[in-house]
């Protein structure tokens, strides 16, 4: 008897949208890094629903060039919405993967002047040495909760616009040489190799977190800011190197599926 990976939660316009076992671990983690059960939990639910959203943009680009989507995943590493079938042109890959990153940053700049529309006064406070001092007066702080949510989806935009095939900036490199005349199989391993490269960064970048280099954002940015750097590189830098490895297989696999495709392509007289 097979045991399931994945869960039903619901359906959006039809489409199932299915949570991995692997979904606890990214709740795990988050908790673990923030060192609070109800806040790592809150903050967790909030990311995988700006991811969810990130999904749904591809998702709705994809079906309006005629693909077709079998479900939308959540699982440790974001999220992936299962296309089986690809829109035929190129300028629509980068278009579909546009779409997540687009839905993402607008998130961000809605959630970001919601934070300010609904912002609170709090005591003025210095710190001197280990010791705080306050003079009564107050000062303007952005909403923190929907302060986070804005800079998770700015974060979540701004990492998947990077060009590390096969997130969505990687995409729209290979769209791009496609369009410049490319063949699909050239373009993807430009892009795998593009890829590669960020994840040998990162996954350095994480081994240097691992081994104690510190990591953490400058006192001067916005708290909402910081959190969002801290849970990337938070944890030893672990989710980091899950990244990078995630990265670098996922790489591979699509470059033998645009391999295969060209081949079979060729077999029966067409195009890749």
């Amino acid at each position: 008897m097979q045991i399931p990976t994945s869960f039903e939660l619901f359906r959006v316009f039809g489409i199932p949208v299915r949570a991995h076992l692997s979904v606890g671990l990214l709740m795990l983690y988050l908790v673990f890094t923030v060192g609070n059960l109800f806040y790592g939990l809150m903050f967790a639910l909030m990311l995988l629903g700006s991811i969810l959203l990130h999904e749904l943009s591809h998702t709705a680009a994809a079906v309006a060039f005629g693909g077709h989507v079998c479900d939308i995943r959540l699982q440790l590493m974001g999220g992936c919405a299962m296309i089986t079938r690809m829109p035929p042109k190129p300028w629509h890959e980068c278009v579909m993967a546009l779409a997540g990153p687009a839905c993402s940053l607008l998130l961000a700049a809605l959630f970001w002047g919601l934070s300010w529309a609904f912002a609170t006064e709090e005591p003025r406070v210095w710190r001197i040495g280990g010791n705080y001092f306050t003079d009564g007066s107050t000062v303007t702080v952005q909403n923190f909760w929907l302060g986070v949510t804005a800079m998770l989806n700015f974060g979540l935009g701004c990492f998947n616009l990077l060009p590390a095939y096969p997130m969505d900036g990687g995409r729209v490199l290979r769209s791009a040489l496609q369009m410049a005349g490319r063949t699909k199989v050239a373009a993807t391993e430009i892009a795998v190799t593009v890829g590669q490269g960020f994840a040998v960064l990162w996954a350095a970048v994480s081994v240097l977190a691992l081994l104690g280099v510190s990591m953490q954002a400058p006192e001067a940015w916005p708290e909402a800011l910081r959190f969002g750097w801290d849970l990337l590189f938070g944890g030893g830098g672990l989710l980091l190197l899950a990244v990078a490895y995630m990265i670098w297989a996922s790489g591979r696999r699509e470059l033998a599926f645009a391999r295969q495709e060209a081949l079979y392509s060729r077999i029966y007289g067409g195009r890749s």
